[in-house]
């Protein structure tokens, strides 16, 4: 697509869609706490955020895959559809079931509207333009992520926790909207099968896998029959979603793809990233508030380092993506996340707060710097027709890395806090008001005894931000046009 009015309006829109999914992440966590209070249902609280997560991630590979077989345009639509009704019928809910179950269907339409925003860019951007898209885009999350704790609070306190979910409907309508007006395609107009069982395995290996490590630990434990049953049905789906797709004329998610050492290699970058960013996300700011003392604000500013940074390092690695090639900025990425990773480790009684931020900051540089070669390499490797189902794999591959890795450390969290301290309530440390009305020396034991369970925690990502490193170094060296697929100037559907 030639630059213009066109072009812009297709930008808008495609970044008007991320801004949704991305700022529908962090406002509902400020909701969620009222709709509790209204509704009851504190047992299933996590349920909120994992409905959501189950179904945004299993569907990934689906939309791109369906992107490249019918189109941008149209997949975009259906997934701002079923994002709006999910968001709709969510503000509607009577009950806290009912809102789990919204809220899985507003993750239908999530696990489309980033991937397939991304795949258009990837369409109407030049190699040479991609990388500074790619930035600003990275920007467009980090804003959306600072902004959204504040807005879902003020909107909360203001009118309702619904409106959390009512909001989202005028601004999903206009993403679609000026996508329809800009963006012109040409789709072939040939006949598709649907891989149907690979889609069906592929969701039922992710779900009983995510269920096993959400609820096995702390409901059930690890020996329990049911643990076990889910895992080993987990095993039983892949094995049947890998069959699938070596016999499948159009499988949903190519295994061909991973011969490719570049692919391979991004999709293990990939979930390391996600392992990374939700893990912090998640017990960093426990450290803040449980350790240091801090309300939730002093909570959620320690984190906002990481999102300020990662934009600066996306920009810069964009700028000069070209000129310095992937595996150069991949390598420089890893010692950034080692180096902040370290520094976290490193956390005792006496860490400050601007320790934790300097952390965050450099941690922010790390994934910005690396995260760049993993996703526009994997764009540049493939041909159009393929461009969706690849793009999709980088989302998918962090979102199953960041589910698995929260569930995994938080399993080692609540081993080693129930080790120091069995049956003292964690809250009593985290909620301000209860802190206040503590027995002093509880609350210094429990203090400690978080300390010593995020230590754990901390040393673990430290040693898995090590193993960044590797990964950089099994990238494919060379300059960046010698692994951009020889067809991507073949006429395509975007015109690109």
């Amino acid at each position: 697509m030639e630059p213009g009015r066109d072009r812009q309006l297709v930008t808008a829109a495609v970044m008007l869609g991320m801004f949704l999914a991305a700022i529908e992440a962090t406002a509902v966590a400020a909701a969620v706490p009222t709709a509790v209070g209204e509704m009851g249902g504190v047992a299933h609280y996590s349920w909120v955020f994992s409905a959501y997560l189950l179904t945004s991630t299993t569907t990934v590979p689906l939309f791109g895959k369906l992107a490249d077989l019918y189109g941008r345009r149209i997949i975009f639509h259906v997934s701002v559809a079923l994002f709006l009704l999910g968001s709709a019928l969510s503000g509607m809910s009577h009950t806290f079931e009912q809102l789990i179950a919204f809220r899985a269907i507003q993750g239908l339409g999530a696990g489309g509207v980033a991937p397939v925003a991304i795949t258009v860019t990837g369409d109407i951007y030049s190699l040479e333009e991609r990388g500074k898209m790619q930035g600003l885009f990275s920007g467009v999350w980090a804003f959306a992520s600072l902004i959204g704790p504040l807005l879902g609070g003020l909107i909360t306190d203001a009118l309702s926790w619904r409106w959390i979910f009512y909001l989202n409907i005028p601004f999903g309508i206009a993403a679609s909207v000026i996508l329809q007006r800009g963006l012109r395609e040409e789709a072939p107009r040939t006949k598709h099968r649907l891989d149907i069982l690979g889609t069906v395995s592929l969701t039922a290996a992710v779900t009983l896998l995510l269920l096993a490590l959400v609820e096995g630990p702390d409901t059930w434990g690890w020996s329990d029959v049911r643990t076990l049953g889910m895992l080993g049905g987990a095993a039983a789906a892949f094995a049947l979603f890998l069959w699938q797709e070596r016999r499948a004329a159009e499988p949903m998610l190519p295994l061909d793809l991973f011969q490719s050492r570049l692919i391979s290699v991004s999709s293990a970058g990939n979930a390391l990233i996600g392992v990374l960013l939700f893990c912090l996300t998640a017990y960093v700011p426990v450290f803040a508030q449980g350790v240091m003392g801090g309300s939730a604000v002093d909570a959620g500013t320690v984190l906002m380092p990481i999102l300020v940074a990662w934009p600066i390092a996306s920009t810069l690695s964009g700028r000069y993506l070209i000129r310095v090639s992937y595996r150069p900025l991949a390598l420089g990425g890893s010692l950034f996340l080692i180096a902040g990773g370290v520094m976290l480790a490193l956390v005792g009684p006496a860490t400050t707060r601007l320790w934790i931020m300097a952390s965050m900051a450099i941690t922010g540089l790390g994934l910005g710097f690396s995260s760049m070669p993993y996703l526009i390499g994997v764009q540049n490797a493939v041909p159009w027709h393929r461009r969706g189902v690849a793009t999709s794999s980088v989302q998918f591959f962090r979102n199953i890395g960041g589910s698995i890795g929260v569930a995994a450390l938080g399993a080692l969290f609540t081993a080693r806090l129930a080790q120091r301290a069995p049956g003292i309530d964690p809250n009593t440390a985290l909620e301000p008001a209860l802190r206040a009305k503590a027995n002093p020396q509880t609350l210094a034991h429990l203090s400690a005894a978080l300390l010593h369970s995020l230590q754990g925690v901390y040393l673990a990502l430290a040693l898995l931000a090590a193993t960044s490193l590797v990964i950089a170094w099994l990238f494919p060296g060379g300059a960046v046009a010698s692994h951009v697929h020889q067809e991507r100037d073949a006429v395509s559907p975007a015109g690109h």
